[in-house]
């Protein structure tokens, strides 16, 4: 929780926990006060029903431990004293016995308003905020109900903005409290404050609680005109209106309600000593109030404020003495020891105010307050307790980043999110997750679970839609930002940034919305502001500073007007946002230049030095002396950053920059008087961008120079300053690395491969520094990356066959690639879509994609033909698994054990299928009669390194794996596929499947390892995932007559599908569940929906055409456990620039891919044949996973479906339907089942069409576009 909004003894929570007192207005109705009250009005009284009631306890004394006294002469005796009891034990913190008394009030009025808050000032001190809305909300209701007048100023006013203090928390709205400040202002606009009520003092703690939390919702909340009151500040002007306040009302001897208001006063002066002065006024004007009212909670209170300021100012043995001294005046509370358990606040109180020797420390005293019996029986002091030692932990992993400490964190930060959910606590439940910097985001960052960090998000809005306190919302955007910027996925770093503008649109014309006439409060500069402008987030060059840093405006001043820059490898791009969304300008250049102009006029920097920063590149050499007075006024700091690092295409030569930076480095360091952490940072930077100028040269002795001195500098900076560049720390030692390597490429080749060599040897060194630092941190995507070039650095003595560098190379891909499998557990709490395009578009997805074409060129030198072939299955297998097929076995084992995820957190224990061997594809061969071939094609170039034959490799049924040469290059396979262009008018001509035929090359090889009739099934790659390979022909018979043909992405995605199907059947077998068929569509043709409606007639349903062909409907079906086959027979739409849209077009809106990926995983298996133009379409990704409808449908839980490659005329649709379908009704004859060899069918349905084809032109268009996948 924020310490900064705990001006209270206990908490935030507790800012109104202790009795309010006063008088108020009227004469018949407990809520009209539209007379200016007097200090002695005793209050409205509202009538009371006559009832019987029990005297028997009407003797207790009345020392007036109610907050609202005044409005005590409306009720009977007997209620007035357990109301009395129920206070006394709320301010004592024995709640049950409170509880017990609110119990034993006669049901009629329990509703009663005065009664009502009570009690909710009970459930408060609780913190059960559920139970404090029903109590409110019942009690307006109860008045309405009996024609009270609720809306005048008076008690209802004061439920109402309670009740809107409530749902800031219950649901993270602010407009209720809105409009409750907004209330008061109006009724206590002209009261003089020598006439304040215990009612108006109560609705003034409210209205004083929101300011404080105000600048949650928008930062342009104007605090002065909310915290003035003009009565007050005509008569005092020069006064906050709060001491005044407090003044007068203690002057009064009210010290209850001067209390109350001191709560809020501390909380907003900020000078200590101001605080401790008004904390030793209140306590003096306890002596002189005598023991008329319940002094002692007073009086321990103050003391305890008090104890608060002087720790913070390190009195500390004054500090103590006034704890003591509140502690000591809480052994008069009127009950047993046994039931007073008011200290507990007192030691809250003084702990949050202590700061500790370290992390640790911090840890273990809080977990030993945490287990005192006292403070687990009280939900508010526990929450604050749990709060605190989730930070304590977070600090303690921060510090030494590890799986232990992480688990540590999440152990008591869960702790405390399920006390927050218990209690309703929605906006300290946002704050723990999303906005305060020892927040759960931060511990996900440390160990780079990106996925798990969107999640979290993406679940809090769905459980939350109307949260609407705006400046938290904008804060957890530019966390998402950040995330974005770091998987550099730019369209999604521009759409967060349009959520943004929305979102502060909405805060801005908050304060604004519904005013009435008389509210003369309205936020600075509404309407003037940019949103843009001013909360334009920093670039992915600089990370988040700490919590105190945020604050500095120096911080902001970067962060407000920093450009987002995109670091992709040696590169560095900008994002095109737009004029509105990104800067010309460099702020960093910004600042250094109005340094500059200072330090010209103070004379810090010598004409010379100036001079040289100042001198053009190119005018470096005639440049006359002085010059640089006319540069520096008219620079820029575009042309700054010119002078400094030169251009783009001609950046600035080392000597030059190495004479300026020796110039800024003194300077900045020791002889200018800026902010030191800004200075540090501002030096860092530069040295940064030098950087970014020249790695795009390739002149890898400057690249080399520059990284050295960016290593040399960091531990010259500041701590602050060096934890801005931990995170680049390793880049660019790596990048040294790489610039060595290329240096010892010319120089001295044999250091590259011979792990002998010292040069080699040193290299090494520097990545072992850069692997320990980014273990140390606990940074799964720097380990993985550094891992990956280890191996790398063993790639040429692996490819020589040298035994040491074989053994390390090996070693270090694999544990490359578990760390990289270690972060991707945070995506699997993403869902449907949202999960997949992350997934398939991370960066560190990208990266290890480098890991399966390096083993394979490895594996390729492999002397023995078993061991290639052998290697190769399994690396390609690995390969073509990272993407859709690895989310297909986590979504198939989360689906097996039918547990939806309730939750993104990371304790959910996920499972996922293992990786695919021979061995685990032989049930799938066994099931389809062990006469199937699978094969494999992959290409295993790599930036840098192309391999140019593609990786052609076969299993049989019994796992016999063999690699088969291919005698065409990929280049040759590429351009033949994209001269085959899906146009019906280019398909349809003669020479159509000559042209597709010059692949033939692809699948003669398998003459030698298949024979006719085997069932093949084809796993693609890349540019083949477009083409109708069973159109290709091997000695001269095409492959669809000779063989039935299967097409997967990968045998991970086929091994996933057998066995969701096999689960499925033993499912229904044991339920003896139907068989269930679902058909939708409306076919274009007359004969189209005749073969719809006589395929449902055979399948005992009703096809769902026209208007009951809808998204509700099939999604539905979807659903449906019992479902096993789907049937789909009309117009399909695909986009080959954005396969996103691809999608079955029904009656009431297009379904996407995003739908049926949003479906995932569903609760059972199904085939789908989609009869639709181009439903078998697909777009490949650069992890070479498919993008379209048929994946979609798999990855959700489909295990085979037929589809279409191009457009079709609807009598071949016909065809192909009844066809296909025939080897059904065999098996769903009553009283029989079985199974039906998709595969065959299809190919059954395809010869059809071709034979009945046969006779016209172009034929080949008709019959090849089917697929069974």
């Amino acid at each position: 929780m924020d310490p900064s909004l705990h001006g209270a003894p206990v908490d935030i929570r507790s800012l109104t926990l202790d009795d309010d007192n006063s008088s108020t207005d009227g004469i018949k109705l407990l809520n009209q006060a539209t007379a200016r009250p007097t200090p002695t009005s005793r209050g409205a009284q509202l009538l009371c029903p006559s009832i019987e009631v029990d005297d028997s306890r009407s003797d207790t004394p009345m020392h007036q431990y109610g907050s609202l006294p005044s409005q005590y002469e409306c009720l009977p005796a007997p209620i007035v004293a357990l109301l009395e009891e129920a206070s006394l034990y709320r301010l004592a913190r024995t709640f049950p016995r409170c509880q017990s008394a609110y119990a034993s009030i006669d049901a009629i009025f329990r509703h009663h308003p005065v009664v009502a808050y009570e009690e909710f000032l009970t459930y408060w001190a609780l913190w059960r905020l559920g139970e404090c809305a029903m109590v409110l909300v019942s009690a307006l209701t109860w008045a309405q109900e009996k024609d009270e007048d609720t809306e005048s100023s008076g008690v209802f006013t004061l439920l109402r903005i309670a009740l809107g203090k409530v749902k800031v928390f219950t649901c993270g709205n602010f407009t209720q409290a809105r409009d409750g400040m907004r209330e008061v202002r109006r009724w206590l606009k002209d009261v003089p404050v020598i006439h304040y009520t215990d009612l108006q003092i109560a609705c003034l703690s409210h209205y004083y609680f929101l300011i404080m939390i105000a600048n949650h919702v928008t930062d342009n909340f104007d605090h002065e005109s909310f915290r003035v009151i003009p009565l007050v500040t005509s008569q005092k002007s020069q006064q906050l209106s709060l001491s005044y306040t407090r003044e007068v009302i203690q002057s009064q001897g009210r010290v209850r309600d001067a209390r109350l208001i001191l709560s809020f006063e501390v909380g907003f002066l900020s000078d200590e000593e101001a605080k401790q002065g008004a904390c030793l006024s209140l306590i003096e004007a306890c002596t002189q109030a005598g023991e008329s009212e319940p002094w002692w909670s007073v009086e321990s209170s103050a003391r305890s404020m008090l104890a608060q300021s002087y720790k913070r100012a390190g009195q500390l043995e004054a500090s103590e003495k006034e704890t003591n001294a509140a502690l000591d005046l809480l052994k008069n509370v009127p009950l047993p020891t046994s039931q007073n358990k008011a200290h507990l606040a007192v030691w809250l109180d003084q702990m949050k105010a202590t700061q500790y020797a370290d992390s640790k420390e911090t840890f273990d005293v809080w977990i030993e307050f945490s287990e005192s019996e006292a403070v687990q029986a009280d939900a508010s002091i526990l929450s604050t307790t749990l709060g605190k030692i989730a930070d304590a932990s977070l600090e303690l992993l921060v510090a030494a980043p590890s799986v232990e400490n992480k688990a540590l964190f999440w152990e008591w930060q869960r702790r405390n999110e399920l006390l927050l959910e218990q209690s309703d606590d929605v906006y300290f439940l946002y704050m723990s997750k999303f906005y305060t910097e020892l927040s759960g985001q931060r511990a996900l960052s440390l160990f780079d679970e990106f996925g798990a960090i969107l999640g979290l998000h993406e679940d809090f809005a769905a459980r939350h839609p109307d949260f609407s306190l705006w400046n938290l919302l904008i804060a957890g955007k530019r966390n998402i930002i950040q995330v974005y910027l770091r998987l550099e996925q730019q369209d999604q770093v521009i759409k967060t940034f349009s959520e943004i503008s929305n979102i502060m649109r909405q805060r801005d014309a908050f304060w604004v919305e519904n005013s009435k006439d008389g509210d003369q409060y309205s936020p600075r500069n509404v309407g003037n502001l940019d949103p843009i402008e001013n909360d334009l987030f920093a670039s992915k060059e600089m990370p988040a500073f700490k919590a105190e840093n945020m604050r500095e405006e120096w911080f902001s001043e970067w962060v407000n007007t920093g450009h987002i820059s995109f670091g992709r490898g040696f590169k560095d791009y900008s994002v095109a946002l737009g004029p509105q969304l990104a800067k010309g300008s460099d702020p960093y250049m910004g600042t250094l230049l109005r340094w500059l102009r200072d330090a010209a006029a103070e004379g810090s920097l010598t004409n010379g030095e100036l001079e040289l920063i100042f001198t053009l590149p190119e005018t470096e050499q005639d440049s006359p002396g002085n010059q640089f007075e006319t540069s520096l006024a008219g620079a820029t700091p575009d042309t700054l950053r010119i002078c400094l690092h030169g251009s783009d295409a001609q950046p600035a030569t080392s000597t030059r920059w190495e004479k300026i930076f020796a110039v800024l480095q003194d300077w900045l360091l020791d002889r200018v008087n800026y902010n030191r952490t800004k200075r540090h940072v501002l030096l860092g930077r530069l040295q940064t961008q030098r950087l970014h100028s020249i790695v795009p040269t390739s002149r890898n002795q400057e690249i080399l120079q520059e990284a050295e001195r960016m290593l040399a500098l960091i531990p010259t900076l500041n701590e602050e300053a060096q934890q801005q560049f931990l995170g680049t720390t390793m880049n660019w030692r790596n990048i040294a690395c790489l610039a060595k390597k290329q240096l010892l490429g010319q120089e001295k080749p044999e250091a590259l491969w011979n792990e002998e060599l010292p040069e080699f040897q040193e290299i090494l060194a520097m990545y072992k520094v850069s692997l320990q630092e980014s273990q140390d941190r606990g940074s799964l995507t720097n380990q993985a990356a550094t891992l990956l070039a280890i191996a790398q650095h063993y790639y040429w003595g692996a490819m020589r066959l040298r035994p040491a560098a074989v053994a390390a190379f090996f070693e270090h891909l694999d544990a490359s690639d578990t760390v990289y499998n270690r972060s991707r557990e945070s995506w699997k709490v993403l869902k449907g879509w949202v999960k997949v395009e992350k997934l398939l578009s991370a960066v560190q997805e990208q990266m290890r994609l480098l890991i399966a074409p390096l083993t394979a060129s490895v594996i390729c030198q492999f002397p023995r033909e078993d061991d290639r072939a052998n290697g190769l299955w399994t690396i390609v297998q690995m390969a073509k698994s990272n993407g859709l097929g690895w989310l297909m076995r986590t979504n198939a084992a989360t689906g097996t054990r039918q547990q939806p995820v309730e939750s993104t957190r990371l304790d959910v224990d996920y499972e996922e299928l293992p990786t695919l061997t021979p061995e685990g594809m032989k049930p799938v061969s066994e099931d389809a009669g062990g006469n199937i071939v699978y094969v494999d094609w992959y290409n295993g170039s790599m930036p840098g390194r192309e391999m140019p034959y593609p990786i052609m490799l076969s299993m049989n049924s019994d796992g016999l794996i063999r690699s088969l040469p291919v005698s065409m290059t990929w280049s040759e396979i590429n351009a033949i596929a994209d001269d085959f262009i899906f146009e019906e008018s280019e398909l349809r001509k003669d020479n159509a499947l000559r042209a597709l035929q010059r692949l033939n090359p692809l699948v003669e090889p398998l003459a030698a390892v298949t024979t006719p009739g085997q069932t093949l099934v084809f796993s693609s790659i890349g540019s083949l995932h477009r083409l109708p390979l069973h159109a290709l022909a091997i000695d001269g018979t095409l492959l669809i007559e000779r063989n039935p043909t299967v097409y997967c992405s990968s045998l991970t995605a086929l091994n996933v599908a057998y066995k969701a199907r096999k689960a499925t059947e033993h499912q229904r077998t044991h339920d003896k569940t139907p068989f269930r068929a679902s058909l939708f569509g409306d076919p274009p043709s007359f004969p189209g929906k005749k073969v719809l409606s006589s395929l449902a007639k055979g399948f005992h349903t009703e096809a769902q055409t026209a208007d009951a062909s809808t998204s509700s409907n099939l999604s539905t079906a979807l659903l449906d456990p019992a479902l096993a086959l789907l049937h789909y027979h009309g117009h399909v739409t695909f986009q080959e620039g954005d396969p996103k849209d691809h999608g079955l077009e029904l009656d009431d809106r297009r379904f996407s891919l995003r739908d049926v990926f949003d479906l995932a995983p569903l609760p059972n298996s199904y085939h789908a044949t989609l009869l639709g133009c181009g439903s078998g379409m697909s777009k490949t990704t650069v992890s070479n996973d498919v993008l379209g409808l048929v994946p979609a449908f798999l990855y959700s839980g489909a295990s085979s479906t037929v589809s279409t490659l191009w457009p079709f005329d609807d009598k071949d649709a016909v065809g192909y339907t009844k066809v296909f379908y025939e080897g059904f009704r065999s098996v769903l004859k009553e009283g029989q089942g079985g199974l039906v060899d998709l595969a065959k069918a299809n190919q059954k349905a395809v010869l059809a069409i071709k034979e009945k084809r046969g006779g016209e032109g172009g034929r080949f268009y008709y019959w090849h576009i089917w697929a069974n996948v």
